[in-house]
C-alpha cells in the first residue's frame, strides 16, 4: 500500500473540516494533513489537534504558510471568495498541487491566471466543482450522452434552495455581502453553470439574466421587530426565519449548526446567537446578495436553457427537465430521482439512486479521491480542473453583467473582451 499523501489545509472553517478534514481521518493510509493555516484561533487548533498537528506547522494567515518552504506535495486551499486567487497563485508557485474551493477566483482576468499559472509551473489545480463526482448527476449526464434523449431540444434547471439554508449563507452568514464575496451567481451557481456546460458539452453563445434582492431588506421588516432574534422579538412564533429554531430544530446537527458553534449543545448555540451573525433578523443585516436570479442562455445549435434560482424552497435540492426528439427527462435531487419517459411508446423508467456515502450528494468523496489519486501521478479522474472550471465561471461573470446592465451578452465577444478567444470545457 501506498504512504498516505501529505497535505496542508488553508482555511479550517466547516468545509475544511467536515469535509477535507474528515476524509483524513476516516482515510488516514490515504491522505494526511501536516499544516494548517487558518485564522480563527479556536477552529486552527481543533484542526490541529484532530490531525496531530505540532505547533510548528500551525499558521494564523495563508500568508504567513507562503513565506515558508514547502511543507507538503498537496494543499487544500478553503479560505474565502476574495482570498483564492492570491493565495492560490502563492502556492501554485511555491511548489504544491492544489485543490481549490469554489469559486476559483471573484474576476474573469483573476481565473484565466490561476490556469496560466499552474500550466506555467506544471502543477495540478483542481476546482471543488463537486457535483461532476456526485452518482446523481453523473446518471444524468450518462443519460443524456447515451443518446436515449434524442437530440436536446430544452433545458431548465431549477436551484432550490431552502429558506434557512439561503438565510444561514446568504444573508446572515459569509456570502450575504456580495462586496465582501462574490455575486450569488457565482458563489451559488457556478456548480449549476459548470453542471451545464459539463453534461451539454458544447458553448454557450449568449445569455441574459434578471434577478435581484426583493424581500430580505429592511423596508420588509415587519413592524417592531429588533435587530436580533433573541432581543425580544415578537413574532418568534410564526417567523420561519427565527434563528433559535433553525439552529435548534430544523437545521440540528449539521453543519449550519456547527458554523454557529462548534459546541453542539444549547446553551453554547444560544450564546453564539445572542452575539454573533447567525442570531441577526434576517430583516436587520447587510446583505446585498440577491435572493432570485434567473439566466437564460443559448448554447450552440440554438439549445435554450434556463436556470434558476430561489432562496425561498420547502425543501434543498435541484429539479431538472430535459426536453429531447425521443424522450423527455425528469430529475429531482432532493428525492434522488430521475424519470425517462419515452416519446414513441409512452413508458417511462424511473431510477432511484440510494443514500448519498458523504457530502454534496456523494460528491465529496469522489473529488477528493481523484486529488489524492492525481497527487500520486494519476490523473484520469479528474473532472474539474482549473481549465475545465474556466467556462462556467466566465458564464457566472457574463449573467451578473447581462443583470446588472439588462443586455444580451454575446460570449464570443465577452470572451475577447477580457482577453481569451477561446476557452474549452475539457483539456
Amino acid at each position: 500500500m501506498p504512504s498516505p499523501i501529505e497535505a496542508v489545509m488553508v482555511g479550517a472553517g466547516n468545509r475544511g473540516t467536515l469535509a477535507y478534514g474528515a476524509y483524513a481521518r476516516r482515510l488516514p493510509w490515504d491522505l494526511r494533513f501536516v499544516a494548517v493555516a487558518e485564522p480563527n484561533d479556536e477552529r486552527r487548533l481543533r484542526f490541529a489537534s484532530e490531525h496531530g498537528i505540532p505547533p510548528e506547522r500551525q499558521f494564523r494567515s495563508w500568508q504567513e504558510l507562503a513565506e515558508r518552504p514547502q511543507l507538503a506535495p498537496a494543499l487544500v486551499n478553503a479560505t474565502m471568495d476574495r482570498d483564492h486567487y492570491p493565495s492560490t497563485i502563492a502556492f501554485l508557485e511555491a511548489g504544491y498541487h492544489v485543490l481549490l474551493e469554489k469559486p476559483m477566483a471573484t474576476t474573469p482576468e483573476h481565473c484565466i491566471a490561476l490556469v496560466e499559472t499552474a500550466h506555467r509551473h506544471g502543477r495540478l489545480l483542481q476546482i471543488a466543482h463537486v457535483l461532476r463526482y456526485a452518482p446523481f448527476f453523473r446518471t444524468i449526464y450518462d443519460l443524456v450522452h447515451s443518446g436515449r434523449l434524442g437530440e436536446i431540444v430544452s433545458l431548465d434547471w431549477r436551484e432550490n434552495l431552502s429558506y434557512y439554508h439561503f438565510a444561514h449563507s446568504f444573508i446572515r452568514g459569509n456570502w450575504a455581502n456580495t462586496e465582501r464575496t462574490s455575486p450569488m451567481i457565482l458563489t451559488k451557481c457556478c456548480h449549476d453553470l459548470d453542471l451545464l456546460v459539463w453534461i451539454l458539452d458544447r458553448p454557450c453563445e449568449r445569455l441574459a439574466s434578471f434577478g435581484s434582492l426583493t424581500h430580505f431588506t429592511p423596508a420588509k421588516a415587519p413592524p417592531g421587530v429588533p435587530d436580533r432574534c433573541l432581543d425580544g422579538c415578537p413574532i418568534t412564533d410564526e417567523c420561519p426565519y427565527f434563528a433559535p429554531r433553525i439552529y435548534l430544530v430544523t437545521a440540528h446537527g449539521g453543519a449550519f449548526q456547527h458554523a454557529v458553534s462548534p459546541d453542539p449543545s444549547p446553551e453554547a448555540i444560544l450564546e453564539a446567537l445572542r452575539t454573533g451573525p447567525y442570531g441577526r433578523c434576517v430583516y436587520h443585516c447587510d446583505n446585498t446578495a440577491v435572493d432570485h436570479q434567473v439566466v437564460l442562455m443559448e448554447f450552440a445549435g440554438q439549445l435554450a436553457v434556463s436556470l434558476t434560482m430561489q432562496g425561498c424552497s420547502h425543501v434543498e435540492g435541484r429539479t431538472v427537465r430535459i426536453d429531447g426528439t425521443r424522450a423527455t427527462l425528469l430529475a429531482n435531487e432532493s428525492r434522488r430521482e430521475i424519470v425517462v419517459v419515452d416519446h414513441a411508446t409512452g413508458d417511462s423508467e424511473t431510477i432511484r439512486l440510494g443514500p448519498p456515502l458523504g457530502g454534496h450528494g456523494g460528491g465529496d468523496l469522489g473529488l477528493i479521491r481523484a486529488f489524492v489519486r492525481a497527487v500520486r501521478g494519476e490523473r484520469s479522474d479528474v473532472l474539474t480542473s482549473a481549465q475545465q472550471a474556466v467556462e462556467s465561471h466566465l458564464l457566472a461573470f457574463a449573467a451578473e453583467e447581462a443583470r446588472l446592465t439588462r443586455t444580451v451578452v454575446d460570449l464570443p465577444a465577452f470572451r475577447n473582451r477580457i482577453g481569451v478567444s477561446h476557452v474549452v470545457a475539457s483539456d
